[in-house]
């Protein structure tokens, strides 16, 4: 695993800002909580405060990358750097049992330790799991910090969130993700179009690039944009659209965070004063933000309905026809 610098972080300057500042100071809170939208950059930065915090040679507010510390976080078997992975789709409680043990323990290196727990929105959902962590961020050990990242807050248990830190994370401005895209190979036409309606998330944006989706995305926005309820044969155009989607089988998914993207990227245009792609000006013109709001919600409850396996035809049946509704 590549050794990952602060520098390297698309973006996120406040954040960055903020940790190169507590750390200066020797301010640097025993738990921090990474927050905000999927894909704009919390876990590389969880890494790379990291490896600012156990570089033994730090230069220019950021890891040296040459140290034997730096050395051993990039060949990934750094003894103070403990990430706790879910087994399966959870962090069971005798993760968090064996972690206690291991902090009961020195430091191996004699400085900082860090403990990394991705997602935790997801991967801690079990009360008894959190509050099993919270134990020990109550009473930390000495020169131990906590890493925590998560895409809402709000799914957390509160105490957790009040003994944490909370570092805020915003959406990437298109420019950014338009360009990281354009380095990393994707065709010059393509590269705004999909910056426009990743929702400033740069990994939703190589998501859509890698994928085969495109195509068939302009298809169906296009689709989508001509249909409505008043005109005749709405019904049997709206079901058809709803079984060519559902028919997307894996990929069902993906279309979803698709216009996922595209509303919530028209939404936040609008509420910047900006201008976006055709795309996003196309749902700004049909949609104002308030019954944007409502269409996002929808999207939502879809996708939270097909994790729980519902019929996919009758769930984007359902979702188109209230798309299309103005």
């Amino acid at each position: 695993m590549a050794l990952i610098r602060l520098a390297e972080v698309a973006g996120q300057e406040r954040a960055k800002r903020l940790l190169r500042l507590a750390q200066s100071r020797g301010r640097t809170a025993h738990a921090l909580l990474f927050h905000g939208p999927a894909g704009v950059g919390k876990k590389m930065t969880a890494r790379a405060f990291a490896a600012f915090l156990l570089c033994q040679a730090q230069e220019g507010g950021d890891s040296c990358g040459r140290c034997p510390s730096c050395r051993k976080l990039a060949a990934d078997n750094h003894p103070d750097l403990l990430v706790v992975r879910p087994e399966g789709a959870q962090i069971k409680i005798d993760q968090i049992r064996e972690l206690k043990r291991t902090l009961a323990y020195a430091s191996s290196e004699g400085g900082f330790r860090v403990v990394l727990l991705a997602d935790i929105h997801q991967t801690m959902p079990r009360a008894e799991v959190a509050n099993s962590l919270l134990k020990t961020l109550e009473e930390p050990p000495a020169d131990t910090v906590f890493i925590l990242t998560a895409v809402e807050a709000a799914g957390i248990l509160p105490t957790i969130v009040s003994r944490c830190q909370g570092i805020p994370f915003y959406p990437l401005a298109d420019e950014l993700v338009r360009d990281r895209l354009l380095a990393g190979g994707l065709a010059l036409d393509k590269a705004p179009e999909i910056a426009a309606i990743s929702g400033g998330s740069l990994v939703r944006a190589r998501e859509f690039a890698e994928g085969g989706l495109l195509a068939s995305w302009g298809e169906v926005l296009s689709e989508l944009l001509a249909l409505s309820p008043v005109r005749p044969g709405a019904v049997e155009r709206v079901f058809a659209l709803a079984e060519r989607i559902a028919g997307l089988k894996e990929e069902l998914e993906a279309m979803l965070n698709l216009l996922q993207a595209w509303l919530m990227a028209a939404l936040l245009a609008g509420a910047a004063g900006r201008a976006g792609g055709e795309e996003v000006l196309a749902a700004q013109r049909r949609w104002p933000p308030a019954r944007l709001l409502v269409k996002l919600e929808l999207l939502r409850l879809a996708q939270r309905q097909l994790r729980c396996n519902c019929n996919r035809a009758f769930v984007c049946e359902v979702l188109l026809w209230g798309l299309v509704t103005d």
